[in-house]
């Protein structure tokens, strides 16, 4: 397959835009650690320091008024304002960058679908708990080769996320998230998103962008597992046969741009498990046949970039022990 390029310019802004987001994010973290505020209470006719968490009044004492503590207070207070001035700054610069990035043409995945990955990264799941799949992780292997896939291939209008449930799930890292779980997550991405019906597995947004939260069958198949990772609101799991190859492959992180310009962090399975996945799936009998299809040309398309871009991941069977010996030698004999 000929593959469209990136040209040196579209290159040259991709490289920027990744490099003042990954510099945005490491700021992000850093002013994460300094919200709340520190400050002195009179307790008993002594000055006691107090550290505040969060806006819900959590915090501890740092002890009764000293020259230590006093230090500790001026310490917090200038490394609060000049850790803020750097986050501003970068926050500036990735704005002025999305421009640039609308300009050259390198807006790729879907809005919404972007800024879901933007919360989950900052809610600390993205790469922990969840993991995308399906078409979508098209535009992680494309960014990583600096070319364009057709459209025809990476066009879609939902988003697979595949939910990992054994790390312990971690929603409110940031102070921000409660007891909304998923659905609260996808909300803040756009407030019209709802459950298709009670018990589902995919919520819906006004515009039609569907989410599917989806996990591997346990093993055995009669044990019970978490289905929710919120209330009874939430969307519940549907389990599918043989997603644990792709929980259990490594993890391939990539920025991509939305279509907004800005960018974001996309975590998905390796490419190689990508391309046995997708071939098992067309090979499926009870698969409907146009997804088949689209399965396998999908497939083809991402072991061809593997062929022509990114050569250092080798179809090595050592390499992909998470996959049956069948599964495999499958791939090996077709060579799509």
């Amino acid at each position: 397959m000929n593959f469209n390029e990136m040209s040196d310019n579209q290159r040259r802004v991709f490289i920027d835009a990744a490099q003042i987001y990954e510099a945005y994010m490491e700021a992000y973290w850093q002013n994460v650690s300094y919200r709340g505020s520190m400050f002195w209470k009179k307790v008993g006719g002594k000055e006691y320091l107090f550290r505040l968490n969060d806006r819900y009044g959590n915090g501890k004492s740092l002890g009764v008024r000293s020259e230590a503590s006093e230090g500790i207070f001026s310490e917090f207070h200038e490394n609060k304002q000049m850790i803020k001035e750097r986050f501003d700054g970068l926050k500036q610069r990735l704005d002025e960058q999305a421009r640039f990035c609308k300009a050259a043409r390198i807006q790729r995945v879907p809005r919404i679908c972007a800024k879901i990955l933007r919360l989950s990264e900052q809610h600390r799941i993205l790469g922990k708990n969840i993991v995308i799949i399906g078409t979508n992780a098209l535009y992680a292997y494309e960014s990583a080769a600096g070319v364009f896939l057709d459209r025809a291939v990476t066009a879609t209008q939902d988003a697979d996320i595949l939910w990992d449930i054994r790390p312990k799930l971690c929603l409110a890292a940031d102070g921000e998230m409660n007891s909304g779980g998923f659905i609260g997550l996808l909300r803040k991405a756009d407030r019209t998103f709802e459950p298709v019906r009670k018990y589902g597995f995919r919520a819906v947004n006004k515009d039609g962008y569907m989410v599917d939260l989806i996990k591997p069958e346990p093993k055995p198949a009669i044990k019970k597992e978490q289905q929710r990772m919120g209330g009874s609101d939430d969307p519940e799991a549907v389990e599918i046969r043989n997603l644990q190859w792709l929980i259990s492959s490594p993890k391939f992180s990539q920025t991509v741009i939305g279509d907004d310009g800005f960018p974001a962090t996309m975590i998905v399975p390796d490419p190689r498990s990508f391309v046995l996945h997708k071939l098992w799936l067309s090979q499926q009998t009870d698969r409907e046949p146009l997804k088949k299809k689209r399965d396998f040309n999908q497939a083809a398309v991402v072991a061809d970039l593997i062929m022509q871009y990114l050569p250092e991941y080798r179809f090595e069977p050592s390499e992909l022990r998470m996959f049956p010996k069948h599964v495999v030698d499958d791939w090996m004999r077709s060579r799509i």
